[in-house]
């Protein structure tokens, strides 16, 4: 794979539904489910990359059901080779990191104390 240096320039949530029963417990067992779709410029030149990500966090008794949707503009130092080898490689890990510390600023606003899945899900 090709070195491209990758920044974020842009970052908007567009959709946000959170639900934390009163009865969930400390210790839980999260799914996370990641879907993206990546739109690449049309002209030839431009090193920008839209990515819409959602990501879907949850228990299986549904005590806590998390969804966020984010538009991320990109910018691209250099035009890649492969745009899906870009956005698996480097685009998704990174805007799942950036919207999951998102979620950690939201919960505070709304009282709760930070998940830090990000840097748990980094290990």
């Amino acid at each position: 794979m090709q070195e491209i240096d990758v920044k974020i320039i842009k970052q908007k949530i567009t959709n946000s539904n959170i639900f934390i029963s009163q009865d969930l417990t400390k210790k839980v067992e999260l799914n996370m489910e990641c879907k993206a779709k990546m739109r690449i410029p049309k002209d030839e030149e431009d090193k920008s990359i839209l990515l819409s990500i959602e990501l879907n966090i949850g228990t299986k008794d549904e005590k806590l059901k998390i969804e966020l949707v984010s538009d991320m503009i990109f910018e691209l130092d250099s035009l890649p080779d492969d745009y899906n080898e870009i956005a698996e490689q480097k685009l998704v890990p990174m805007a799942s990191e950036t919207l999951l510390n998102s979620l950690d600023e939201i919960l505070v606003v709304m009282g709760y104390s930070k998940m830090e899945l990000a840097k748990k899900i980094a290990k």
